[in-house]
């Protein structure tokens, strides 16, 4: 039930009379019943005892009863009198006076209770008491006889009827509808938005339909009322310093636009308004009023929360894939058996402190470490005891080394170990430290060895690979001399014939020490950039650099060998030149687009000749697509033993590679089918000798159970992972074309992986945010993208957890 304006302005003034009745009485204003009785009462005993003491002096006992019981006949308020002698004996007594009587001897007269003293011959005598009638007892009936309650009870009920009659005589002549005329009122009340029109005292003096529809109240209940009094939830510092925005206009007789507030209309519903104010100036600029508008923006809010929201979930999402990348970033650095440094991470870690040893003249060292007679172990044991003495092995060099070194292994059974600060001979020491801790691990019914070879900055090697091929050639020479020993450049230096060293190892003659560096960070930046263009095609890359280094072993030397992984890795860099609609086309290419795609072999060269120093490197890509029996669509290339021995390497990796790979339109074949055609095109295509190295260097890694190879699930995790963070970076700075372009290379990159649910995210995410950019929908399947890229990323780093646990329970035992 809503009580009307008139009424709770009625019952606002009638308190403010009653408080100031009731201060008047506080303040002793008022006549005082109760003292005046009390004085009455002391007064009728003082007399009673005159009396009552000229009859004891006289001994008149009976005189003194007659008395008493004329005043307890003729006063209402006397329930009882007595006469107590000194001696506490009661000599008259009327009515029932010992049960009237509550004092104690001794205790002064209280209000119902009156002792007064008596004498006789000027000595003490007694005492008269007399009992009166108590205060107005409890309860209803008794209220009303409080005089003071029975005046503010008539007072309120005679004021209620007046003040209301007052008012609404009054408030009819004061009704905001006769001073806004009727014709303004009707077009206020057409407006959409809620609309306020306030005098200079905050109240409102008019209410639109709108405003009052939206807060659920009567126009007219809303009139006369404060604005500021209403349920608003404002900032209290900003209520505190600033007030509300019709306040500051009012004051500032300023304009106050697009102001945020919220109102609580009840324990439920809550409503946000825009509140846009403006002062009511007079001619003469004097403030009449403020006209405040406000337009209902909850839904509206409420979305806003809700992208909020979703934004923030996306952050998080984001936060938790950039930390999944960083896992599987560390995961793609380290070899899988072993957990070692791979050969890519090694190659980045020592160029940074070649580059640190060479500006600050810092010592830096190599330790080149190679299992003895490690093929007799797989031979004669079996490749998972062979797996079990790589993996000790690793871990006795991880032991051993110390914190800032660097351990690698490098390919096969063998190891590298960086040593930053250290000089040769401490290297030395170093390499004895390793062989002694190999030699002392425990196998059943296998002892096992290892043969070092060491080199260091100081040795004058020009280049970080020429670093390491002294270290090889150590090795070698080391091995030669009955294995198990450590031999290091300075002392060997002079003994070593490199070129019969080479030869003895059945190396070519183009397999000479290349002088020209070939930085590894450099190689990393371009396929970066070839895996932002196509991450199928860096991941191809990748994994044919690691075939070609599978299959050079004990044919090329370590510099030689480096050389050729980077021409692997950048094999395919032209590629960065194709138009993507040819790059990405889901499906086999038309005869003008390969011969669009084919020009990428050339620009491909010109990049290496541009970027690297290194002839060999660009030769080696150069003439990859040579055919070793002269034919093939490349003519002009050199044929048979003329082709550089790596290009003639890279050209099988590559063919094998592609023939295993899956594509959109057909399914990778078998290795033993691609094996069969790398047969069948041996002396035409393809080099004999070294389809037959390299198929036995392939099978001997799957007959071992693992590969060096980087294996393409992480591959994909890492590379879908680093797609979706750009997507969700794209999305922050809502660049939608880069959005689109973002969304259409990781719908290629998932088509490749085959993961569907990714694929099909991405394609309604590059059409959305090419047709209809709302951004709450962007959200949303970026959002579902984050939460399918985690869990692909999560599923692959849990199976790598428990692999390294597996392994490290195994190297334990």
């Amino acid at each position: 039930m809503r009580i009307s304006l008139i009424a709770r302005i009625s019952f606002c003034l009638i308190c403010l009379l009653l408080s100031a009745l009731f201060s008047a009485k506080l303040l002793g204003l008022f006549p005082n019943p109760e003292a005046a009785k009390r004085d009455g009462r002391r007064a009728l005993c003082e007399s009673v005892a005159i009396t009552t003491s000229v009859y004891a002096n006289s001994g008149r006992t009976r005189q003194i009863e007659s008395y008493l019981q004329a005043i307890v006949e003729r006063n209402p308020d006397v329930l009882s009198a007595a006469v107590r002698r000194s001696s506490g004996q009661i000599i008259v007594q009327i009515g029932e006076h010992e049960a009237h009587w509550t004092l104690s001897p001794g205790i002064q007269s209280s209000a119902t209770n009156i002792v007064v003293p008596i004498s006789a011959k000027n000595k003490p005598w007694g005492t008269v008491e007399v009992s009166f009638v108590g205060p107005v007892s409890a309860g209803p009936l008794g209220i009303i006889n409080f005089p003071l309650l029975r005046l503010f009870v008539f007072t309120g009920a005679l004021c209620a009827v007046l003040f209301f009659l007052f008012l609404r005589k009054t408030m009819e002549q004061l009704d905001p509808s006769k001073v806004v005329p009727q014709r303004v009122r009707a077009a206020l009340d057409t407006l959409a938005e809620g609309l306020l029109v306030l005098d200079n005292k905050d109240r409102i003096v008019l209410a639109n339909r709108a405003f009052a529809s939206t807060v659920g109240r009567p126009a007219d209940e809303l009139q006369g009322n404060q604005a500021s009094s209403m349920r608003w939830l404002t900032n209290p510092d900003r209520a505190e310093t600033e007030g509300f925005p019709w306040e500051k206009a009012s004051r500032e007789k300023a304009q106050q636009m697009g102001v945020q507030l919220k109102l609580q209309l009840d324990e439920v519903d809550e409503r946000t308004f825009l509140v846009n104010s403006s002062p009511i100036l007079t001619n003469k600029g004097e403030n009449r009023g403020v006209l405040a508008t406000f337009e209902d923006v909850t839904a509206m809010e409420a979305n806003r929360v809700a992208l909020v929201e979703m934004l923030t979930k996306l952050e998080d999402s984001r936060s938790e894939i950039q930390r999944q990348n960083k896992e599987l970033q560390i995961l793609a650095t380290r070899d899988p058996l072993t957990s070692c440094l791979n050969r890519r991470a090694f190659f980045e870690e020592f160029e940074k402190h070649w580059s640190g040893a060479r500006r600050y003249d810092q010592a830096l060292s190599c330790v080149m470490l190679d299992i003895d007679f490690f093929k007799s172990v797989n031979d004669k044991h079996g490749h998972v005891m062979g797996d079990m003495v790589l993996k000790k092995v690793a871990a006795s060099l991880k032991k051993t080394a110390r914190r800032p070194d660097v351990v690698c292994r490098y390919g096969g059974e063998e190891f590298c170990v960086l040593l930053p600060h250290v000089d040769l001979a401490d290297a030395g020491l170093a390499a004895e430290r390793f062989r002694e801790a190999i030699e002392a691990l425990e196998f059943t019914d296998l002892s096992i060895t290892a043969s070092c070879g060491v080199s260091s900055v100081s040795a004058g090697a020009p280049t970080q690979q020429e670093m390491l091929h002294q270290a090889d050639t150590c090795l070698y020479l080391a091995k030669e001399n009955g294995r198990n020993q450590v031999v290091c450049w300075d002392e060997a230096h002079a003994e070593i014939d490199v070129d019969k060293s080479q030869e003895q190892r059945e190396a070519p003659e183009d397999a000479a020490v290349n002088d020209d560096e070939i930085p590894f960070n450099a190689v990393t930046a371009l396929v970066s950039a070839l895996a932002y263009r196509d991450a199928a095609t860096a991941a191809h890359s990748t994994r044919v650099a690691d075939l070609c280094v599978i299959a050079a072993r004990r044919v090329m030397s370590v510099s030689d060998t480096y050389v050729l992984e980077m021409a692997a890795l950048l094999h395919d860099i032209g590629k960065i030149g194709v138009p993507d609609s040819i790059l990405l086309k889901p499906g086999p290419l038309t005869d003008d687009e390969w011969k669009i795609m084919g020009i990428h072999d050339q620009i491909g060269v010109e990049i290496l000749r541009s970027s690297f120093t290194s002839p060999k490197l660009a030769e080696i890509v150069d003439t990859h697509h040579a055919f070793y029996g002269g034919k093939g669509r490349n003519q002009g290339l050199p044929t048979g033993e003329d082709i550089p021995l790596g290009a003639r390497i890279l050209s099988i990796a590559d063919a094998y590679d592609a023939m295993v790979s899956d594509r959109v339109y057909r399914k990778g074949r078998a290795p033993e089918e691609a094996f069969a055609e790398l047969w069948r095109c041996a002396g035409t295509q393809f080099d004999p000798n070294l389809v037959e190295r390299f198929i036995g260097a392939v099978q001997e890694q799957q007959a071992r159970g693992n590969t060096d190879v980087v294996m393409p699930s992480k591959e994909v995790a890492l590379q879908i992972g680093n797609q979706i963070e750009q997507i969700a970076r794209a999305l922050d700075s809502q660049d939608l074309p880069r959005l689109v372009s973002l969304a259409a290379r990781l719908q290629a990159t998932a088509t490749d992986a085959g993961i569907s649910q990714i694929e099909d995210v991405a394609a309604e995410l590059k059409k959305a945010a090419a047709e209809d950019p709302e951004l709450s929908g962007l959200v949303d399947l970026t959002h579902e993208l984050l939460d399918l890229c985690r869990s692909t990323q999560k599923a692959y780093i849990d199976v790598c957890t428990v692999d390294e646990q597996a392994e490290a329970e195994a190297a334990v035992v």
